[in-house]
């Protein structure tokens, strides 16, 4: 097994502060994936010479960066020092940030959020495995908890933030948002953070991250293409085939390259690949219902988008304050367990949307309900199918695995609009009321199917005395 090295003068930081500040640099990562939706609208008017399809690569370059460069971000953390990458990913982001919030012309606009996602994706790995090197091990659930409910909290309240900082602001301050606190994180990151890096690990297989890269970065792409061009098109599924097959090039080559990027033992653990598989459904149910959540309250209930926005705002605060016990009761309980009741409470969500939910609206008595149950459900299933992927992930490879793992949520993340848009589309009218109803009955399967997964295939309740207690008590030794 590989060590680590670290300094002595950085042997006993503070966990809390490195959750904090681990935390805190992935909430602003994954905010910037759903927060700029409300923006691009008054985005289309500060550039009326820029096409539909210019304006929509504002959204997808970042969304196919960050997916594309997770896995190399990850070996770089290892190989290079987690918290050396954690810095650096945190000035890429942040002059990306800047780039965007001041951009004169849409072609500097989307070069910038191509910054941005490169800084995203050296942070997110590195963040996580900052986080599990200082740990104790019966902190390391609740821990992972707050990291990765973090993220979901960002994805969840994006549009309402959005909508808030483009009608009080303007649109350039959902990007210059971040750089006043990324500043603060930098400071306090570069005094406090314990630096770490896995002292064996040497050279990568170059060719398999382009290629996986490459795979990863299509599938992606076509789920906004397709919003332009058809799922149809020649366009599309050229895009989706080479996406696929470099993909199953990329597993080939990996299984048998003596110097992979991702590591096959990984993947190979039943904890990863359940947890993974769990991530896939529950992320593309989750992702499926909230980006059309804001559009179908403008649109059949007539909302304005501010206050569709603050609508769907105590969803998040639910899930904020779930996410922290959850982790407790995974911890004493099991991750099955938490897991499979945020799968339920989700499917419980969507089941009363469909029965209460109709043309008319009907906030406190048909919305408001099922608000609570989705920010319930998500706040236990979200962040515990990260903490379950991990659960036998070596301590040395804390970062790679966390690459892998937020990999697949991305890509759950683009299966999920992809789903919601073949069901919902361009409707309008009589007929959209409908397509939203579909479009939920395909999420709430998604939610299901990720409960049947976990029971399934996650093993056992692992207890605080087995793997995972052992390799975080070997990460503490090490660092």
């Amino acid at each position: 097994m590989s060590d680590t090295e670290q300094p002595a003068a950085h042997r006993s930081p503070s966990a809390g502060l490195v959750i904090a500040l681990g935390s805190v640099a992935v909430f602003f990562v994954a905010l910037e994936l759903t927060i700029i939706s409300v923006a691009l609208p008054d985005i289309a008017i500060a550039f009326p010479d820029a096409s539909r399809a210019t304006l929509s690569w504002i959204f997808t370059a970042y969304n196919v960066g960050v997916a594309a460069l997770l896995l190399i971000g990850g070996w770089m953390a290892e190989r290079f020092g987690r918290k050396r990458l954690f810095l650096v990913g945190l000035l890429v982001f942040t002059l990306g940030s800047a780039g965007s919030g001041l951009a004169p012309t849409v072609g500097i606009l989307i070069a910038a959020r191509t910054v941005q996602a490169i800084g995203g994706a050296l942070l997110i790995p590195a963040s996580l495995a900052l986080i599990l090197h200082v740990v104790a091990a019966e902190r390391r659930d609740a821990a992972i908890g707050i990291w990765g409910a973090m993220a979901g909290l960002a994805a969840a309240i994006g549009p309402t933030l959005g909508a808030v900082l483009v009608d009080t602001i303007g649109w350039r301050s959902v990007f210059l948002v971040n750089i006043p606190i990324a500043v603060v994180t930098f400071v306090i990151g570069a005094r406090a953070l314990p630096e770490s890096k896995d002292r064996n690990i040497g050279a990568v297989d170059l060719v398999s991250v382009q290629v996986g890269a490459a795979g990863v970065g299509l599938l992606v792409f076509i789920v906004v293409a397709a919003g332009s061009v058809g799922w149809t098109s020649p366009l599309t599924i050229g895009c989706g085939l080479t996406g696929l097959a470099l993909l199953a090039g990329f597993v080939v080559r990996t299984m048998h390259h003596p110097h992979p990027v991702f590591d096959p033992e990984i993947a190979q653990q039943r904890t990863f690949s359940a947890g993974s598989l769990g991530t896939l459904f529950f992320v593309a149910g989750f992702t499926g219902w909230l980006v059309f959540a804001p559009t179908f309250l403008t649109e059949v209930w007539d909302y304005s988008i501010l206050r569709a926005g603050l609508a769907i705002a105590p969803g998040p605060l639910v899930m904020a304050v779930v996410s922290g016990p959850a982790g407790k009761v995974a911890a004493a309980r099991g991750h099955r367990l938490v897991i499979v009741t945020g799968a339920l409470l989700s499917l419980s969500a969507i089941t009363w949307w469909l029965v209460v939910l109709g043309s008319a609206s009907s906030y406190v008595g048909g919305l408001l309900p099922g608000l609570v149950l989705m920010g319930a459900g998500v706040g236990a299933g979200f962040p515990m199918l990260t903490a379950a992927s991990m659960l036998d992930v070596e301590p040395h490879q804390y970062a790679i695995g966390a690459a892998g793992s937020t990999t697949v949520r991305q890509v759950a993340m683009a299966v999920g609009i992809a789903i919601a848009t073949a069901f919902i589309g361009s409707t309008d009218g009589s007929a959209a009321l409908d397509s939203y109803r579909n479009s939920w009955i395909a999420c709430g399967v998604m939610f299901a199917i990720a409960g049947a997964v976990m029971v399934a295939l996650l093993p056992a309740p692992h207890p605080p005395t087995t793997t995972s207690t052992d390799s975080t008590s070997k990460a503490i030794h090490h660092v």
